[in-house]
């Protein structure tokens, strides 16, 4: 039993509750830490002792999936140590230790288990869908991106200069993103003719609910709710265009972690109202496919559920919209692997509230270089040092091995700053040694950090 000398007074010692993560102490519902000893890490709730759940809490930390394995829900007993790590037993079958477990003695069992070395997995089909917009010609570049660049290319000379110049045209997504945007959507839409054009809706009532370098949006529900009518009208009015629109990054994530947050909290229902507004509107025209925002590998692995459950309200309340799928990763440096993986877990926790069929988009702007070990100890999102451009975008990228994913894109146009430490805007997050000093406000142009991502660009430009 765990107790400190702080707590004593306060919390109740009985673990009379098994759990998949300790055989006397329930799990945690979160992931703070009060503790920890040689089992693991100890959290408090309710005035009790609860054990940290090391899948949900560190979901980078295991590395044993790869080897067919899935990882122990705990720092519990360690059964067998080999050059992979220790291993645990769970249900009956053998689990990974994840690494900030620690170094612990194998202690003896009376329970005989035997772990084999080899595995046979069977690739999962799924179900046929119509092809996304992404597959069929090429991708809109947008001239705004286009300029920014240039802007860089201009300060650089030699083989950087010439890097740059080939980062100018790469197809971004167009943000809708501040009171007049509506009003650009033909100009874009024009100059894509044929091609895909991609749209980020990001204008939700207090929008970003969780941080201060990108709040804002429209006044009220029913100011959004003429904002979406705008972009509405101008779609409609290009019929033959191929649109793709993705629904207000961040959102359903902070509906499902950031709830702790009072302006979260209060703002939640209005938000689901203007998702289901949204997706009512855009999701009844042929000529636009509209992917959900659903954060990242990082932030809601381990809440696949309780993001499925949020995602079927949402469409219950949109009853003549459709979505072809959901984004992923947008504004963030996740390796594709994670994601996919993310995404896999994801469409099977829709397809048991009854939600079928669903696609993925994955923004590969930033995660040219795996920060994830980083990441995940800092949560920096931003302007984290270290990051480079990734895959370009591409329809369809790995039909055999990743066939859910519809599409790599650079949803986020990689450079324009996502915050700063300085202004009436000022984020402590992008006041961190590891966030890139010296950044403007959100969405204006940050040439050190272009700097940046192209010399660390996967593959090279």
């Amino acid at each position: 039993m765990k107790f400190s000398t702080i707590l004593a007074s306060t919390i109740l010692a009985a673990g009379a509750l098994a759990s998949s993560c300790h055989p006397d102490y329930p799990c945690c519902n979160g992931c703070d830490v009060s503790y920890v000893d040689n089992e693991g890490e100890w959290g408090v709730e309710y005035n009790n002792w609860c054990f940290i759940n090391q899948s949900k809490c560190h979901p980078s930390a295991c590395k044993f999936e790869a080897l067919g394995y899935r990882c122990c829900s705990s720092c519990g007993q360690v059964f067998y140590t080999d050059s992979d790590g220790q291993w645990g037993v769970e249900n009956g079958d053998w689990c990974g230790m994840p690494d900030n477990c620690g170094g612990t003695t194998p202690r003896t069992t009376t329970r005989t288990t035997t772990r084999t070395t080899t595995t046979t997995t069977t690739k999962k089909t799924y179900p046929s869908v119509t092809p996304s917009f992404f597959s069929s010609g090429n991708i809109y570049s947008n001239g705004q991106y286009q300029d920014e660049v240039q802007s860089s290319v201009n300060k650089l000379s030699g083989n950087l200069q010439q890097q740059a110049s080939r980062v100018k045209y790469t197809p971004t997504a167009v943000w809708l993103a501040w009171y007049g945007a509506p009003g650009e959507v033909g100009k874009h839409l024009g100059a894509a003719g044929g091609n895909t054009a991609v749209f980020m809706m990001y204008w939700i009532p207090t929008r970003d609910c969780n941080s201060n370098a990108s709040q804002g949006g429209a006044n009220d529900l029913n100011s959004y709710k003429n904002y979406v009518d705008s972009v509405y009208n101008q779609f409609r009015s290009y019929p033959n265009s191929k649109i793709v629109v993705v629904v207000e990054p961040d959102t359903l994530g902070n509906m499902v972690t950031s709830q702790g947050n009072e302006n979260c909290r209060r703002t939640a229902v209005v938000h689901k109202e203007a998702l289901a507004y949204c997706i009512n509107k855009f999701g009844s025209l042929n000529n636009v496919q509209v992917y959900l925002d659903a954060g990242h590998s990082a932030w809601l692995t381990g809440y696949e559920d309780e993001t499925a459950a949020i995602i079927k309200e949402i469409l219950d309340m949109a009853p003549q919209g459709k979505i072809r799928g959901l984004s992923t990763n947008v504004s963030n440096f996740q390796p594709v692997a994670k994601e996919y993986a993310f995404h896999t877990r994801l469409y099977d926790a829709l397809e048991n509230v009854g939600v079928k069929n669903m696609r993925f988009i994955v923004d590969t702007s930033r995660n040219g270089v795996d920060i994830s070990e980083a990441f995940a100890k800092t949560k920096t999102w931003c302007n984290l040092v270290g990051t480079g451009f990734g895959e370009r975008p591409k329809g369809n990228p790995d039909p055999v091995n990743m066939p859910l994913l519809d599409a790599y894109m650079w949803l986020k146009p990689p450079a324009e700053s996502d915050g700063s430490s300085q202004g009436s805007r000022a984020d402590p997050v992008c006041a961190r040694s590891d966030s890139l000093p010296g950044a403007p406000e959100a969405g204006s142009w940050f040439h050190d950090y272009f700097v940046q991502l192209l010399k660390n660009a996967n593959p090279q430009f």
